[in-house]
Parts: C-alpha cells; sequence; structure tokens
C-alpha cells in the first residue's frame, strides 16, 4: 500500500490537471484580441507569440498526424463578399484535444454560426511554417481577471 499510494497520487493529479484548461493571468488575457480567420489569415505573422480568439465557421475534414503528440487541422469562414469563397487559418491540436476538435462542424453551410477558438501563435523555425497552437473554446474568467481556457 505504502508504494502504490504515491504513484496514484500522482496519477490523480495528472488527471485533474490535463481536464482543468489552460490558465492565463489578468495581464495576458486583457491582450487576447478576437479575430475573424479572413482577417488572421491574411496577416498571422503580426500576430506571432500571442494569444487570440478566432472566429470561424467550420473545420476542415483533413487532420494530419505531423509530430508524435500533435495534429495539423484547419479552421475555415465564408467571405461575405466573395460568394463561394472561403479563408482558412492552420492550426495545431494537441493528442489530448484532438476528440474536441472533431466534434466541430465541417459543413461549409451558409447559415453555419460562427464559433470562437483560442489559441497562440507560433511559427515553426525549421519550416517556416505559421499557424494557431489551439488551447481550447471555452474561456472563463474569475474575479481577479484570471482566465481558464478549456475544451
Amino acid at each position: 500500500m505504502k508504494r502504490t499510494f504515491p504513484c496514484v497520487t500522482i496519477l490523480v493529479i495528472g488527471a485533474v490537471n490535463a481536464f482543468a484548461g489552460v490558465r492565463y493571468d489578468a495581464n495576458t488575457w486583457r491582450g487576447v484580441q478576437t479575430n475573424d480567420a479572413r482577417t488572421l489569415s491574411k496577416d498571422l505573422a503580426s500576430h506571432t507569440r500571442q494569444l487570440v480568439a478566432v472566429k470561424f465557421n467550420f473545420r476542415g475534414k483533413d487532420i494530419r498526424h505531423l509530430k508524435p503528440s500533435w495534429y495539423q487541422g484547419s479552421i475555415w469562414q465564408t467571405d461575405p463578399d466573395k460568394k463561394g469563397k472561403f479563408a482558412d487559418v492552420r492550426v495545431m491540436v494537441a493528442k489530448a484535444d484532438l476528440a474536441a476538435f472533431k466534434s466541430l462542424p465541417t459543413e461549409a453551410a451558409s447559415s453555419a454560426p460562427e464559433l470562437v477558438l483560442y489559441g497562440r501563435v507560433e511559427r515553426d523555425a525549421e519550416v517556416n511554417f505559421l499557424f494557431i497552437r489551439l488551447v481550447g473554446r471555452n474561456a472563463t474568467v474569475d474575479a481577479t481577471g484570471n482566465a481558464t481556457v478549456s475544451w
């Protein structure tokens, strides 16, 4: 019993932290800008290393397994100015969040509701690849202004 207790404690604490979401302090959270996927797709480089909220309508159907615990996908938004045109932004999703990402709609309906995802704009220096590393869909802010983002 003495030997298994520390292992069980570590597993329980790890499970609680895995489902708790990502926490941001008040200063970081105040700087979050909400952008359309159309706007970000044109100028993603200027937001590098910033936490952003992205409005979109649906996710791309293709999801590729690029790294051991990361998957690449895309989020799309219709362009009301150009009939039949869309804008997309590449995203990276952690393996633990893949099921939640897959639950997002993939149909490009004209009446599709706008959804919001939170993430950090990053660059893969090896291949000069810009993407948004998604951290969640639901944000809750406490009384002190700190935020927790989860799926």
